[in-house]
């Protein structure tokens, strides 16, 4: 009887392996077992359970975007550091990925959609690519990255791409008048787009959207005791988002070590700003840095946390994206966000 269900068993086995091998990667590989990320094949699909989001490889900084009823998610990677090349994990970082869903729940990777190998003017040793924003114009597809070019110099590159999931083609030079970090994007009712960027600064774009139609202006988005104040002001990771007519200038300060989400409210794109305070808790591991976006008539605010249990990050930092639901209080104020998840 023993040798029966022996052979049984083995049936079973094989007959499952050969199943799965002719579905999609969606579910096929086990991150418990990866030796490494490279052993991933992209398109990857995989399905939300709880946060976090994204638990096959680093995806950090996600900037978050609505189109054509599809959620797109572009993230920033973290990678193994080379004490010899790089000093600290964020110096490491390189390889954008794209995600998209249509339902929140189903999720493809679509791998990665740009290397600084691919950017001539960039940093000679490679890494040094931190958080990206992206935008859509007439079908066409802009990636913003910062990245440190020759002179070791923060600028603010373009790619482009005639699909969202990408690949992207950097346009061969950084933006004039732009440097720092944390590049995002908005999209205004009426057609004009204005880049946010570090240190809390903004310029509208020209319609060509690799130049700036203006000099960069310094965002007032509260009193000077907040603007001054170590656990208060901007720090970095500046984002804009509109309801009801009302614009949304948030950040992150990091140095906070209760919350790290704030926000500021506004009648139009530039500024002043009325300070409304924090948003969003410390998340857990990593500092906060958001997106906000709206979907089935659902807001959702995605940020990433840093966990180090997950055996794919045994060699890298491992921040990895998460989102939870945003709601607004009946005077248009935001409600605080709760972190949520099963790790």
């Amino acid at each position: 009887m023993s040798r029966v269900i022996y052979f049984l068993a083995i049936t079973i086995l094989v007959l499952g392996s050969c199943s799965q091998q002719q579905k999609s990667n969606q579910q096929t590989v086990d991150i418990t077992e990866l030796e490494s990320v490279d052993e991933i094949q992209y398109p990857y699909e995989f399905t939300y359970d709880g946060n976090p989001l994204v638990r096959h490889i680093g995806a950090a900084d996600p900037d978050v975007h609505v189109w054509d009823d599809v959620i797109w998610m572009y993230t920033s990677q973290d990678r193994t550091v080379d004490s010899t090349i790089h000093p600290h994990h964020y110096a490491a970082m390189d390889g954008y990925h794209a995600f998209s869903s249509t339902d929140m729940i189903n999720w493809t990777d679509h791998g990665e959609i740009l290397h600084s190998s691919d950017v001539d003017w960039g940093w000679e040793d490679g890494g040094y690519m931190w958080a990206p924003g992206a935008a859509r114009q007439d079908g066409k597809y802009y990636l913003y990255f910062p990245h440190r070019d020759k002179e070791n110099n923060w600028r603010i590159g373009v790619a482009t791409a005639d699909s969202p999931a990408g690949p992207f083609t950097d346009v061969g030079r950084p933006m004039e008048g732009l440097t720092g970090i944390d590049p995002m994007i908005l999209k205004d009712d009426d057609g004009e787009y204005y880049l946010y960027n570090n240190p809390g600064i903004v310029a509208k774009l020209k319609p060509n959207m690799i130049e700036l139609a203006e000099e960069v202006r310094k965002i007032e988005y509260g009193p000077e005791d907040v603007m001054t104040n170590d656990t208060l002001k901007f720090n970095e990771g500046a984002f804009m988002h509109k309801k009801d007519g009302v614009y949304y200038f948030s950040y992150t300060n990091w140095k906070n070590k209760t919350h790290q989400g704030f926000y500021a409210t506004g009648d139009n794109p530039y500024g002043p700003f009325e300070w409304q305070g924090p948003m969003a808790p410390k998340p857990q591991g990593a500092q906060d840095h958001h997106s906000i976006i709206e979907f089935n008539d659902q807001w959702y605010y995605f940020y990433h946390i840093a966990i180090p249990n997950l055996p794919v990050f045994k060699e890298a930092q491992g921040r990895i994206a998460c989102y939870d639901k945003l709601y607004y209080n009946v005077d248009g104020t935001i409600k605080m966000i709760e972190h949520t998840g099963n790790y």
